[in-house]
């Protein structure tokens, strides 16, 4: 007889069951969320800075690491190129927006790398450097858009919004780093054992640099759409931005201790609070339920995660325990 072959349930699977379910149950009470209209310009659009940088984020975690500073990296590089193309034009506020967030980022990756201080420390303690920095450089004023920021904010491409494109590419390629590269790879291994990475002739602190760097670089893109949709920002901006990026890893299956996670949970994870932020707007559930519901979805998801994870090991245990007693009765 052939073998026939199981379907297995993964967490992803399951997370995009949830993101499923929540997603009609919004529609059915609310069919003005369907609107392609208001999923393009509104649901997707919304939650596209978010996604993105929760993006470079599970890279980070996957090694064991944490970003607590990727709001106030926005701000700065939002505040600092404002200023500059207010001065010198658009091209300048393009370029002091892009190295402000690799400079952001190296910090970051320095300071742990070299000084062997636990990211979230050192991340915390940039996260308030750069809101004060900002925080004296504008003044305590407001920062407005630009030509090249009114651009990435506004366009549509076909129209789908441009930001919504780059998330597009940006998830694609950063689903093909982690799962078909040896720097993916890397990342997964410097999470479960780093010490061992190390023996094992990988440059871990020259990797980890470099993943805070890509994640600095891509708090400048989205800084870029973040201040184009909304024409003007201030230095506080950025305050809840890295726990809502957080909130999305780690609801994609991401263990905050590493070594564990994907992309297309990420992903999954940015749908599930694009449609839970959107619909219940629609809705007019007042935001204080819509806080409790966001924890509440973010519980089930961990919960399913451990379920899972633990009929996993289980199911390897016993292969393992199983095989000795092939060997014996041949």
């Amino acid at each position: 007889m052939a073998n026939k072959k199981k379907f297995k349930v993964t967490f992803n699977t399951l997370l995009f069951l949830i993101w499923l379910l929540i997603f009609i149950c919004i529609a059915v009470m609310s069919p003005a969320f369907l609107s392609p209209s208001y999923l393009l310009n509104v649901m997707l659009r919304n939650i596209v800075e978010i996604g993105m940088v929760a993006l470079p984020m599970t890279l980070i975690i996957i090694t064991g690491g944490i970003d607590l500073s990727v709001g106030n990296t926005m701000v700065l590089a939002s505040t600092l190129g404002g200023l500059a193309a207010v001065s010198y034009g658009s091209v300048a506020g393009i370029i002091v927006t892009v190295v402000t967030g690799l400079v952001c980022g190296l910090i970051n990756g320095l300071v742990i790398v070299k000084a062997k201080i636990s990211p979230m420390v050192t991340t915390l303690a940039t996260m308030y450097l750069y809101l004060g920095i900002s925080r004296g450089i504008s003044k305590g004023n407001s920062i407005y858009t630009y030509d090249f920021t009114t651009m990435m904010g506004t366009t549509s491409l076909f129209g789908v919004p441009l930001q919504i494109w780059i998330y597009v590419i940006l998830a694609v390629v950063f689903t093909i780093l982690l799962s078909k590269t040896t720097v993916g790879r890397k990342l997964y291994s410097i999470g479960l054992n780093e010490n061992a990475t190390q023996y094992a002739g990988i440059d871990v602190g020259k990797i980890k640099i470099v993943m805070y760097v890509l994640c600095g670089l891509i708090c400048a893109l989205a800084s870029f759409i973040w201040l184009g949709r909304f024409t003007s920002i201030k230095f506080d901006a950025g305050t809840n931005f890295n726990m809502k990026v957080i909130t999305i890893v780690v609801l994609g299956g991401t263990s905050i201790n590493g070594g564990i996670g994907s992309m297309v949970g990420t992903i999954i994870g940015t749908l599930i609070i694009a449609t839970l932020n959107s619909g219940l707007t629609v809705m007019n559930i007042p935001i204080d339920v819509q806080t409790i519901v966001h924890g509440s979805v973010l519980i089930v998801a961990l919960i399913a995660y451990a379920v899972i994870n633990s009929r996993a090991k289980k199911k390897k245990i016993i292969k393992i325990e199983a095989a000795p007693k092939q060997v014996a009765s041949m």
